[in-house]
């Protein structure tokens, strides 16, 4: 049951990654298209440096779930 219970929370955690990727995309195209943002706007690029940081940690975490914390020791 514990396995089962560590595949399922880690595929919905990269579903969510997914999902969140995409939205702080959809918001970073509609920044630079219709309100001429670009990196040199310090707001901009620190947004655009948490969101990366996140979704690297989010996917990190995700790994761990379906692989499991600990490796299995072989036995000698």
């Amino acid at each position: 049951m514990k396995r089962s219970l560590q595949i399922v929370s880690g595929i919905s955690v990269v579903v969510t990654t997914l999902a969140f990727g995409h939205d702080i995309y959809r918001m970073m195209a509609h920044l630079v298209t219709h309100h001429n943002q670009s990196f040199s706007h310090p707001f901009f690029a620190l947004h655009m440096l948490l969101a990366a940081a996140t979704g690297v940690f989010s996917l990190i975490g995700a790994y761990f779930l379906l692989a499991g914390w600990r490796r299995q020791q072989s036995l000698n």
